[in-house]
Order: structure tokens, then C-alpha cells, then sequence
């Protein structure tokens, strides 16, 4: 049986299963009394060629069409570069978009493709400085044909370097590799469904919101406790 995707736009949409609905996360109720928009936590399949980074312009989301016609706005809380394609984060949570993408070290796998199969010693010289514990990044290579690609050298990169893509691609320009692809195939424990087409997106499951929101929660500082009074 082959799981199908669920597209959802709470502006629009409403999902009811086995006749019962299901809630969207409410948001708190706007300032001027308007309606509040429910809360979304979208799951995108980014296409190459879209800015969607951290200091980009928010009206870049909209050169997607299904994004265009949304009657409320959204914020990247994970950022990809232009040239890369794959899992990206969006939300109308302001504070948990600002909070996730200052989060360090998240555990994440890319989908590499290089224009010449690299030697042992030169992916050894891509690997971070040894550490205890477990590696902050490995890098194995995939057969073309098993990715089900007529062309190129594809490698999987996991880690939790920080800024993994970007330290990557700066060693493999060092060593004379260029990269052609980068797909990121999961971020923080969230997989992109093989399904899922390019431009288009998916609400992330309530117990992966959580699990982010938890996340951020551990990064944010304590606020400092109130004196007793005498």
C-alpha cells in the first residue's frame, strides 16, 4: 500500500476523520480584533532556484503558487540556499520560527551529487576534527542507479555539524569537486516524504510540532524568578 500526501491550507481546508474534525493549533487572537489565523507547521519540499534563507525576504515563499494564494503570511524557521532543494520548515509561529533556526548541531541528512567519485583520503579530509562520542558527520557514497539517477556521483552526508552544507561545499571546492545537488532529505528527526512533489507541502504531524517546540523551549533562557515578598 503506498501512503498518500495530505495537502492542507487552514484558510481553506478543513479534515475530518472517520466523521470526527480535526483541530488546527489555535493562534491567540489578534491585537485588533480581527479573526486569529490557526497556527500552521509546514513541512516544504523546496525546489532548486528559490532564496529561502534566513535573512531573504519573506516574498520570496510567494513565487510558489500554492504559497501565492495564501491569505496569511508565512516565515522560513529552517533555511536552504538557492541552488539546494529538499526539507525546509514553514510557519506563521513567529517566536518558534525565530527560535528553531538558532538551534545548533541538529541531526540532518543531505543527498550530495558530485561531478567526479571521490577517493578515501579526499572524503576523509571533508570529515570535522575528531571528537568523543559519536562523529559530527559521515559521508558515504550511493550507487547512482539504487537512487534510481542516470547520471552523477551521489553521496548521503549525516551529521550534526553545524552548518554542514555550507563547511561541505566549502571542502569540496578546496579539493576541486564541484557539487551539483544538495537535497535535504531530513532535519531535527523529520524525514521528507518520498511522495512529496516540489513546491508543494504538508502539515507536520502534532507530536513532531511538539517534539521541535520542545527543542527551542531548552534553548530559550529561563526568565529570571520573581523576589519573595516579606
Amino acid at each position: 500500500m503506498t501512503s498518500a500526501t495530505l495537502m492542507f491550507d487552514p484558510a481553506s481546508d478543513r479534515i475530518k476523520v472517520d466523521g470526527k474534525s480535526i483541530k488546527v493549533m489555535p493562534a491567540a487572537a489578534s491585537r485588533d480584533g480581527s479573526p486569529a489565523t490557526p497556527l500552521v507547521y509546514w513541512l516544504l519540499h523546496k525546489p532548486a532556484g528559490l532564496v529561502l534563507e534566513k535573512n531573504a525576504g519573506t516574498d520570496t515563499i510567494y513565487q510558489l503558487p500554492r504559497l501565492a494564494r495564501l491569505s496569511f503570511k508565512v516565515k522560513v524557521a529552517s533555511s536552504l540556499g538557492k541552488n539546494s532543494e529538499g526539507l525546509c520548515l514553514l510557519t506563521n509561529d513567529e517566536e518558534f520560527a525565530s527560535a528553531f533556526r538558532d538551534l545548533d548541531n541538529l541531526e540532518q541528512t543531505l543527498l550530495v551529487m558530485t561531478d567526479r567519485r571521490l577517493e578515501d583520503d579526499e572524503i576523509a579530509q571533508l570529515m570535522p576534527a575528531k571528537t568523543t562520542g559519536r562523529p559530527l558527520m559521515k559521508m558515504e557514497y550511493r550507487h547512482k542507479a539504487k537512487l534510481g539517477a542516470t547520471y552523477g556521483f551521489w553521496y548521503f552526508v549525516q551529521g550534526t555539524l553545524s552548518g554542514m552544507k555550507r563547511k561541505l561545499e566549502t571542502g569540496l571546492k578546496r579539493l576541486k569537486v564541484s557539487p551539483h545537488k544538495f537535497i535535504q532529505l531530513s532535519l531535527a528527526g523529520v524525514d521528507l516524504p518520498e511522495d512529496l512533489k516540489p513546491g508543494d507541502y504538508v502539515q507536520l504531524p502534532a507530536a513532531d510540532i511538539r517534539r521541535l517546540k520542545s527543542m527551542t523551549r531548552k534553548k530559550l533562557p529561563k526568565a529570571p524568578r520573581k523576589p519573595r515578598k516579606e
